[in-house]
């Protein structure tokens, strides 16, 4: 049962932090890719997001630089500058048997779409989810609160996801986003409120 639904500012920085300590695959050929689809098509549910260099003028569009999917326990970073997309991983985000589940997910999808075909399939939109429960700001930072118990940095945001060296701090937040939506997912699976 949530003792709340809803958290301040004040009282999501006086939370404790998340920290992952998972482990994360940061992938950037195509062999990698392959062996981390193996794994990834065994799985019920994951958690996904992407990350794109933000823009600060007018016009300016960047395409997602990176895929990331999580379970509790791994997350799979994508660098896709480094690889065409194979048929395999698209066959992931085409699954409807495969739930992925997240915050943002049209945004993440519309972003995909420019760089490949698909058909997207099996998405959960998790702040949906939680506003038919009566939370009224399901930002992923106040689910992390609300559900977790812990304060999700954001400052890595805005950094550029296009660099050829990411940094451990860059590689860590991109795989924490995912891994804190499937958690979430779980924590509403508890509680018996979501949908699958």
């Amino acid at each position: 049962m949530l003792t709340k639904l809803a958290m301040d500012k004040e009282e999501i920085n006086n939370l404790p932090p998340m920290d992952f300590d998972g482990e994360i695959i940061e992938i950037v050929s195509l062999e990698g890719v392959m062996r981390a689809v193996e794994l990834l098509a065994l799985e019920k549910v994951l958690g996904f997001d992407t990350e794109t260099r933000p823009s600060f003028t007018k016009g300016e569009f960047y395409t997602p630089a990176i895929l990331q999917l999580a379970n509790g326990t791994t997350a799979y970073v994508f660098r896709l500058k480094f690889f065409t997309i194979p048929d395999e991983l698209i066959k992931i985000l085409e699954n409807p048997e495969i739930l992925k589940v997240g915050i943002g997910i049209k945004d993440d999808l519309v972003g995909l779409g420019k760089i490949m075909k698909f058909k997207p399939a099996g998405f959960l939109e998790l702040s949906e989810e939680v506003k038919k429960r009566g939370i009224p700001n399901p930002s992923l930072r106040t689910l992390t609160g609300i559900f977790l118990g812990k304060k999700l940095f954001k400052k890595a945001k805005t950094t550029n996801w296009e660099r050829t060296d990411l940094t451990p701090a860059q590689i860590k937040y991109a795989a924490t986003d995912a891994v804190v939506g499937f958690l979430i997912h779980e924590k509403l699976l508890e509680m018996n409120i979501s949908s699958r």
